[in-house]
Formats: C-alpha cells, structure tokens, sequence
C-alpha cells in the first residue's frame, strides 16, 4: 500500500492518525470485511436474472433508490449478525441494527412488489432475508467452533446464507422460485468450495509460505470437486458470469490439491472472490465501486490502527 511507504509506523503523524483510527473500534465489530461477500451474492442474483432475461446484458450503471436502500439494509443485517462481543451494549447494537436492517430492506421489496411485480415477492423476499440473518449468524458462531475434521457439518452451514443472497437478488429483481433455485446452484456450490477453505487458509498465514500442510487431501478435494462442478452447472444453464470465474478459479484448487503448500491455500481462499467479484461487474460496474471503497477504508484503518496492511490479495511476503 502507498501510504505505508509514505507514513511509517514510527512517525509522529502516523501516531495521531492512530488516535483517530481508535474511534472507529466500535464500528469494526461489525467486520465490515464480511460485506465484500454479501455485495457480491447478492449482486450475483441480480446479474444472474437478468443476464438470463435480457440478450447482451452489460454495463449497467443504473442503481434505483430501492435497490440502495436493499443493499443498505442487508448490509446493516449482515452487520447485526456479525456482531462481535457480548456486553449488554453490543446485544443492544445487534437489535439497533437489526431493526435498521428491516426498515430499510422490507419498505424496498414493497415498493418493488407494489410498482409492476407480483405481491407474492414481498413475501418471497422477507423470507430470503430471515433465512439470511438467521443463517449467516449461525454460519459466523459455528465456524469459530468447528475443528477442521468437522469440516463437512459446515457445509449446510455455509451454503444457506449463499442460497439466501443469491435468491434475494434474484426474487428482488422478478424472478422465480423455482428457476432462481437452478440459477443459485453452480453460485452455491462455488461459494461452499471456498468457505471450506477459510479455516485452511488462517491456519496457513500462521505458518511459512512454503510449509505443507498435511492431512486436508479430503477438504482439497471436496472443494475442487463443487468448483468443478460449479463451472460445469453454470456452463450448462448458460450462466458465462460463474462457468468463466469457475474455469478460472477451479486450477488453483488442483495446485493446492497435489501440491498443499501453504502459499497455494491462501491463494485458493483469496482470489476467487475477486475474480467472480470481476466478472459481476462487467454486468454491473457500482460494484466495483462499492467493494473498492469498502476494501480501501478497511485496509486504511488495519493500518493506522494496528500497523498492519490487511486483507491484502498479496500472499508471499519477500
């Protein structure tokens, strides 16, 4: 990061910088990070739709007040659920930002289920976004409990809130129960397959780039096989977003398959968010805009707050 070249840890305006980092702690607890995984399913759900109802579908800029104000509520549930602490003023910041959550997001499906849609979506909806809270708070709690030889009482874990996103945009844009469910498959299994990879990865960032990591040939292959089977799906229902991120993403799994070094997991686990990340912003650019400026704030506080230049697509210190 330039500004780490710039101001350095040991400089005097680096520690007032630190000083004024400190006041955003409380904001933090909401691990902000998370939302670069909730913009881009959700996202997904709305170029998945629309990719598939609308011929050469690409480059729209356009974002309507209902779609901010969905995308602003989900993120303050998403928030809610990823609340860190247990003291009375976190609980009473989880329900604060609960109820902000579904006073902006539930208001945006009625208005969208009122104006040309079907009624029926309000509820569609509602329901895709309990499942969302409810799951993702699940999802964050278990995984900090789960032993790695666990890992397959995960997946149902992770693989509820990523149906919930997908289907979230896919309803709040028009489509269909059934249909969404088609579309989400080759999304979940994708996102199933990196989840599975988190716990490896923080293990690998605690250990040299070049250690092997023994005994995850049965994680490594669960993964590459849902990648593999994410492309393989999205090729067939005509989805070019996840069968082409798939392709990409599915060689850094076989690497870290036959060749566990610790260098190859964390790649597995930070690149293909980005890359799909990519390929959905073709459809439509705002989100790049959006986890851009996410990703550089939270890079900037890591690093005036704990000296430290985090998350990072980076992953071999020289």
């Amino acid at each position: 990061m330039i500004i780490s070249r710039c101001i350095r840890t040991d400089s005097r305006l680096y520690n007032r910088l630190n000083h004024t980092a400190r006041l955003l702690d409380g904001l933090f607890k909401v691990r902000p990070v998370l939302l670069l995984v909730v913009w881009t399913m959700t996202t997904a759900g709305l170029s998945a739709f629309h990719g598939q109802s609308t011929a050469d579908f690409y480059w729209s800029t356009s974002l309507s007040w209902v779609s901010f104000l969905l995308f602003l509520g989900v993120s303050l549930l998403a928030g809610s659920a990823a609340m860190e602490g247990k003291e009375s003023n976190s609980e009473k910041t989880v329900l604060m930002l609960l109820l902000a959550g579904l006073s902006l997001t539930l208001p945006a499906v009625w208005a969208v289920a009122s104006s040309g849609g079907s009624r029926g979506t309000f509820f569609f909806v509602g329901g895709w976004i309990s499942l969302f809270y409810v799951s993702w708070r699940i999802n964050l709690t278990y995984s900090q409990s789960l032993n790695s030889e666990d890992w397959i009482k995960y997946i149902p874990f992770s693989a509820l809130p990523a149906l919930a996103l997908f289907m979230i945009g896919w309803q709040f844009a028009g489509g269909d129960f059934l249909s969404g469910l088609r579309a989400s498959s080759p999304y979940v299994c994708g996102f199933v397959a990196v989840a599975l990879f988190s716990s490896l990865s923080e293990k690998a960032e605690t250990i040299n780039h070049r250690d092997f990591l023994e005994g995850k040939l049965p994680i490594c292959g669960a993964s590459f096989i849902l990648l593999f089977l994410a492309t393989v799906l999205g090729y067939f229902i005509g989805d070019p977003v996840i069968s082409t991120a798939g392709a990409i993403v599915v060689p850094f799994y076989v690497v870290a398959l036959f060749f566990p070094r610790a260098e190859h997991f964390i790649r597995a686990f930070r690149y293909p968010l980005m890359i799909l990340a990519i390929f959905i912003g073709v459809r439509y650019p705002w989100l790049w805009f959006a986890i851009f400026v996410n990703f550089s704030f939270i890079r900037l506080y890591n690093y005036f707050r704990f000296g430290k230049v985090s998350p990072t697509l980076k992953v071999v210190d020289d």
